[in-house]
């Protein structure tokens, strides 16, 4: 076998650049390859061929990978019944509402990221039932100016929360990375200082993270107050309907304006830039922009009438900035980043 920068400890080098192995080193590339198809990390893989005091055990490693494979079948089996829903309405010349349509790319989406992320995905050991740590990381976080998030803690389980959705369960998959049980594929990690302080949070994006900073009491309830006075007044953030303009033609021509978006949100929109033009591209040029209202995460809805057809955008557009935006194509394919 010619020699290669990860080579087996214990092969022997011999002339020519060759490298010699023993029944000993066989059998341990046996072991990986065989503990890699169980999707096993190599880190992991080195931990329990090295047989590390501190290490999870082979036992364990494998209890853990059977919970993935069941919370990934599931999550199959889910996007494969809205799948066949789905079909069987359009057999019968039925059409699917956007909301349909959105449920429908989003667990096609999901299933894609589970493919190119399953190899590296295999979880850790995390807290366990080790309350004081659990109780470190519940509290409030600003996710942006009129949203905070609230982690809580229920026994041994922890739960994250945004506005108004239902809380959803954090499953643990390290000390301090959690993995977000609602069928997104979304995970969450805890920032900690040398002291044991948790500043922040963090939720992992297709686009990068997005960092949530650690709120007192007080704070979060005024963030929280703020919202609900915005979505009883029912009224747009300055300059947004001028937003949804620009961002609605920058899709059709596929000019975007970068610069005008939080990073994240940038990096979503670059990513999705050919299919969303081609979308939007569909329904023509916005013609007129009509206000329908605040969504409750504090978004502005607007319907905007194209040449062809009507889109939706939720946007989020404060201090010059597009933090948040959603845009659903009606009358065509649908779009959502």
């Amino acid at each position: 076998m010619k020699n290669t920068a990860s080579s087996v400890p214990g092969a022997a080098l011999a002339a020519g650049g060759w490298r010699q192995y023993g029944q000993d080193e066989l059998v341990r590339l046996n072991a990986i390859t065989l503990l890699k198809t169980a999707r096993l990390t190599l880190s992991q893989i080195g931990g329990i061929l090295g047989a590390r005091s501190q290490g999870p055990g082979l036992q364990q490693m494998l209890a853990i990978q059977l919970e993935n494979w069941r919370v990934r079948r599931a999550d199959a089996e889910r996007g494969q019944r809205i799948v066949e829903a789905a079909l069987g309405r359009l057999g019968s010349g039925e059409t699917l509402t956007v909301d349909e349509l959105c449920e429908l790319i989003q667990s096609l989406e999901m299933g894609d990221q589970q493919k190119a992320f399953g190899g590296e995905c295999a979880a850790l050991p995390g807290p366990g039932d080790d309350e004081g740590v659990l109780d470190s990381y519940t509290g409030d976080y600003r996710l942006n100016g009129w949203n905070v998030i609230a982690v809580r803690r229920e026994s041994t389980k922890l739960f994250l929360q945004v506005v108004a959705h239902a809380p959803v369960e954090l499953r643990p998959t390290g000390e301090r990375d959690f993995e977000m049980l609602d069928g997104m594929g979304q995970s969450v990690s805890f920032d900690r200082t040398p002291d044991g302080a948790v500043p922040s949070l963090r939720l992992r994006t297709s686009g990068g993270d997005l960092v949530a900073e650690r709120l007192g009491t007080t704070a979060a309830e005024a963030i929280r107050a703020r919202l609900a006075v915005r979505m009883q007044e029912q009224k747009p953030l300055e300059g947004s309907s001028a937003a949804v303009r620009r961002l609605v033609d920058g899709l059709r021509t596929g000019n975007l304006n970068y610069e005008e978006m939080a990073p994240v949100l940038a990096k979503i929109a670059r990513k999705q830039m050919c299919r969303l033009r081609t979308q939007i591209a569909f329904i023509g040029a916005a013609q007129s922009i009509e206000f329908k209202g605040v969504s409750n995460q504090g978004l502005d809805i607007y319907d905007v009438h194209h040449e062809h057809g009507n889109s939706r955008v939720q946007i989020m557009y404060s201090d010059g900035l597009i933090s948040n935006a959603l845009v659903a194509i009606k009358d065509g394919p649908v779009a959502v980043f």
